[in-house]
């Protein structure tokens, strides 16, 4: 009996693991960027291969963690300031003598200020992401994945500017909440599935082209290639997206 309860605790620990992964203080290291004078910041991450985590919880200008398992990547994280402007870059170290087998050890959490300004550009070229800036001060978010699954959340930024890139892989793209200003946003999927939210209560316009693949943008009004909400038009703000369809499939759905 105590071995079942035993057998029965442990597969209840891997589904945990499973469903809630690492926590950022499990790394070996950590690479820590001061807060400096810099009113505004633009930060560049390229990432290579592995699982990338990106929140703004940080009370430095950012953080970054790294070193789960014997095989990853070392960040080359540099920051300096011009004036009021601050650019912070992360990316990844050489493949030279690593194990491309193994790189799903390679796992960085990377933490920003929430209360900076960030103008954020991502390239993910393999691997995983969960990119949550929910309550960050973004002026601009620029993102390409080449290939794998991401997950990006963006609700309550008031983003007005969004470049989103989907080569192959699977995609969600949270542009939910409130809003304080218009959005421009242009979207591109590839070959895969790449799911869109949007406020109901916002003013929505989204013109499609492309059209390989299959679209699906129920509860909109529909004047050839153009969609718009019921709110389009009455809102203060309005978010404009420019869809691109490839030959995977793009989901839009109307949430709170």
């Amino acid at each position: 009996m105590k071995r079942i309860a035993y057998l029965i605790f442990a597969a209840c620990f891997l589904i945990f693991f499973h469903m809630f992964g690492r926590n950022p203080s499990e790394s070996s290291f950590k690479k820590s960027i001061d807060t400096g004078k810099a009113k505004e910041v633009k930060t560049d991450i390229d990432f290579l291969a592995g699982e990338l985590h990106l929140d703004g919880t940080s009370g430095n200008l950012a953080d970054c963690y790294y070193g789960f398992g014997k095989t990853f990547l070392r960040p080359d994280m540099t920051y300096h300031e011009v004036g009021k402007t601050g650019y912070l870059s992360l990316s990844s170290e050489s493949l030279k003598g690593k194990d491309l087998e193994n790189l799903d050890d390679n796992e960085w959490f990377v933490q920003i200020n929430p209360d900076i300004r960030n103008s954020l550009s991502i390239k993910l070229k393999g691997g995983e992401s969960d990119i949550n800036l929910e309550g960050c001060r973004i002026d601009r978010f620029e993102y390409r994945m080449m290939a794998g699954e991401s997950k990006v959340n963006l609700r309550n930024t008031s983003v007005p500017a969004v470049i989103f890139n989907l080569f192959t892989g699977e995609a969600s793209l949270d542009l939910s909440g409130k809003w304080h200003n218009d959005l421009e946003a242009n979207i591109k999927g590839g070959i895969g599935e790449l799911e869109i939210k949007v406020p109901y209560d916002t003013g929505v316009r989204i013109a499609v082209s492309g059209l390989i693949g299959e679209v699906n943008i129920p509860f909109f009004e529909r004047n050839g290639k153009i969609y718009t909400n019921g709110q389009y038009g009455k809102s203060k703000y309005t978010l404009y997206l420019n869809v691109e369809a490839g030959i995977g499939q793009i989901d839009v759905k109307m949430v709170e």
